[in-house]
């Protein structure tokens, strides 16, 4: 028998600052959005080693049909970070709003590990 999936916490951070309490080994992930062709695009800085991302982005083409020569917007992707609480503690993660390779905006989501 298979064992059962874990089933991944969805965490937004909006504001100044949000907040997220999640058990030691659970995953959570952030949703965001890329698009290149304009400048948009995202980033993360995690103040501690409380919390590690599993793995660096997976997106998908929200327009793949779009994806064609001289067709625009084709490559707006929806995007995913997944992390995994390692320890008790507290910590912190900026996401970093990017527009053009600048950053437009921060939101800092507060992480309790119980």
């Amino acid at each position: 028998m298979k064992p059962p999936e874990e089933k991944i916490v969805e965490v937004t951070c909006s504001g100044d600052m949000a907040e997220i309490t999640v058990s030691v080994g659970q995953l959570f992930c952030h949703w965001w959005t890329r698009h290149g062709s304009v400048g948009v695009d995202k980033k993360f800085t995690i103040i501690d080693e409380a919390i590690v991302a599993l793995e660096d982005s997976d997106c998908e083409y929200l327009y793949p049909e779009r994806l064609k020569p001289g067709w625009t917007g084709g490559d707006k992707e929806r995007c995913k970070w997944v992390f995994k609480a390692l320890k008790k503690g507290t910590t912190e993660i900026i996401f970093h709003d990017i527009f053009r390779f600048e950053v437009e905006d921060e939101c800092t989501l507060k992480v309790r590990v119980e």
